[in-house]
């Protein structure tokens, strides 16, 4: 099957080409998302209550203490290597 439109991008974890349907690429993509949240909306993100305290399911309620870890990691890997561009 070929597609109109390229389907890797470059990953700024590895700096390599990935394929934008993987699930890698998914998980960097989440990770963007979750580091340009402020300190306030990750917590929530992550805990499950909101900025106007009503309490919602998180990401720990809903994908357990492993998978929060998984995407934890996905996060300093990214701010690793954003640190290392400078």
């Amino acid at each position: 099957m070929t597609y109109s439109r390229d389907t890797t991008a470059i990953s700024e974890i590895t700096g390599q080409p990935v394929n934008t349907w993987s699930e890698d690429w998914q998980h960097e993509c989440e990770a963007r998302a979750v580091l340009a949240m402020s300190k306030a909306e990750r917590d929530a993100f992550f805990n499950g209550v909101n900025e106007e305290g009503r309490k919602e399911r998180g990401v720990i309620a809903l994908r357990g203490l492993q998978g929060a870890e998984k995407l934890k990691g996905y996060m300093e890997r990214l701010q690793e290597a954003r640190s290392k561009r400078g």
